[in-house]
């Protein structure tokens, strides 16, 4: 069975692990990533190869990254919200171990991963969203994955959702990520409050009746729908899949995603759209970069 080292590099931790052919986690490390710094990046990301590197046999590694990728030369081209740009790790990383590596954005890989392994197993038309510190899409259309000419297809995060002054570190304003990603669900919250708390605690009071807190999760409800209906009545897709850490909370905000949605698409256009939460869980980014591997090498 083949093995593959994948890791996801997040926005504030680092995931690492080794994947089989059957999208099976057999070894796996987390790390914080405690400063945006594509240096400090880089030389966990080399550490992390050199752990398990010849403790397994692996025909590659792949990594899963969060913004823009030039997937074809490895280069990661840009993250609004880690402050990356133009960082060659595909090529560092393939002379440092002589081995094929593969660099893609975190959502389309994720994308891969739920058509191999999750929900997505029977569609060939479908848009991945990931809403975590950041939000992104992966697409795919006629069974492959779309990134469009540029290779930057499906930023979804940043389809303008609200008039709110809403600062996003694209530089614009309202964008789905500055409302509705971790930062800007605690920045809400803060607003309406004045305690700055992490979204997950916010969560974990929402849970408990705290009405702020659920007023809170409800509005980014609403505004995941605003950005799905959107994508949903320009691409006519079956299937969308929620995946990402805020998704860990998707009990909170499904009914109001769902109502927006409903109240914004073109219903006669997409009777069958149907809106689920990840199979893949937290391991989505990480199982779809192996997952991605498997399909470059097929």
């Amino acid at each position: 069975m083949k093995l593959v080292l994948a890791i996801d590099i997040g926005g504030s931790k680092m995931l690492s692990g080794i994947v089989n052919s059957s999208g099976e986690v057999i070894g796996e490390k987390k790390c914080p990533i405690l400063k945006p710094d594509r240096e400090l990046i880089l030389k966990e990301v080399i550490s992390v190869c050199e752990t398990f590197i010849g403790k397994y046999d692996i025909s590659g590694i792949s990594v899963s990254i969060p913004g823009l990728v030039d997937a074809k030369n490895g280069v990661w081209l840009e993250a609004v919200f880690s402050k990356v740009k133009d960082f060659p790790l595909g090529d560092i990383l393939t002379s440092r171990f002589r081995m094929p590596v593969y660099l893609e954005n975190d959502a389309n890989n994720s994308a891969v991963g739920e058509k191999f392994f999750g929900h997505a197993r029977d569609y060939n038309d479908f848009i991945w969203l990931t809403v975590s510190n950041g939000c992104g899409a992966g697409i795919f259309l006629g069974g492959k994955l779309f990134t469009g000419p540029g290779g930057n297809a499906g930023e979804l995060g940043h389809i303008h959702v609200t008039d709110e002054n809403l600062s996003c570190p694209c530089g614009n304003y309202g964008c789905l990520e500055a409302a509705a990603a971790g930062p800007g669900i605690s920045s809400r919250y803060k607003q309406l409050t004045g305690e700055s708390i992490s979204a997950k605690e916010i969560a974990d009071k929402a849970r408990a009746g705290n009405e702020t807190a659920i007023g809170v999760f409800r509005k980014t409800g609403a505004y995941i729908g605003k950005a799905v209906a959107a994508a949903v009545n320009v691409i006519n897709v079956p299937l969308v899949v929620i995946g990402g850490g805020i998704s860990g909370s998707y009990d909170l905000f499904k009914d109001d995603l769902e109502k927006t949605v409903q109240e914004q698409i073109y219903r006669t256009a997409n009777r069958s759209l149907l809106i689920k939460k990840t199979k893949l869980g937290y391991y989505a980014s990480l199982i779809g970069a192996a997952a991605n591997a498997f399909d470059k090498e097929a």
